[in-house]
């Protein structure tokens, strides 16, 4: 767990604060814009109650479901409420709830990008030695820039995956026959499929097989591209 790991690490209390903090506010941000853009595509395609439930604003209070928020402090992978949308208010029902289902991924990876461009651009003034006080805000803007791009990737492909209720899932199923085997177990399966991948994946860092992990090959590939531009 991110926490804990943290703890482990032998980083001082004010490092640790500052960690959490910035994963705090990355993986915040990162939600939040990936809810609205479900609402705002949603919105034009003729769909207007996420605007009407006032969750088309970056105020956190009106997303945030606090265990989420927990889980991303604890873990480093968490979520907020889902945006509320009634695709009976779509024009074309298979098209716009393609482009809803695929708007918040879209959102990420374009904040993933944004974030490498600009760790690329400012990593140069994170390591130039200018007194504990900057120091501190030196910190504070590595870390979250350096959690937003991770989070960002990593929530998109996690919502890619094609499990019941991911994104993933509501993009392929726009595609499918209606009825199908597949989406009808998935609707009724799906959210213990989401766990057991989860677990098992935390069972196989555990006892050192993490290379079985497809979160663990995510989290490398992302881990490359910072690298390769820091």
């Amino acid at each position: 767990m991110f926490l804990y790991s943290l703890i482990r690490s032998g980083a001082s209390i004010p490092e640790i604060l500052i960690c959490v903090l910035s994963l705090a506010l990355a993986g915040g941000l990162s939600i939040i814009v990936h809810e609205i853009a479900h609402g705002y595509v949603a919105l034009k395609c003729g769909d207007p109650t996420a605007k009407l439930y006032n969750r088309l604003t970056l105020n956190p209070t009106v997303h945030f479901d606090w265990i989420g928020l927990l889980m991303i402090v604890l873990v480093g992978f968490g979520w907020a409420k889902p945006v509320p949308i009634d695709p009976r208010n779509f024009r074309h029902y298979k098209r716009d709830m393609f482009l809803v289902s695929v708007a918040g991924v879209t959102a990420n990876v374009i904040m993933g990008s944004i974030g490498l461009f600009l760790l690329h651009f400012l990593y140069p003034l994170f390591i130039i030695d200018q007194g504990d006080i900057i120091f501190v805000f030196q910190m504070l803007g590595y870390y979250f820039l350096l959690f937003f791009v991770m989070i960002n990737f990593m929530q998109a492909f996690f919502n890619l995956l094609p499990i019941y209720p991911l994104d993933g899932f509501r993009i392929l199923d726009v595609f499918l026959p209606s009825g199908n085997a597949f989406s009808f177990f998935m609707k009724r399966y799906g959210s213990f499929c989401l766990l057991a991948l989860v677990v098992l994946g935390n069972i196989f860092r555990a006892v050192g097989l993490q290379r079985l992990d497809v979160f663990y090959w995510v989290n490398y590939l992302i881990r490359m591209m910072i690298a390769a531009v820091v």
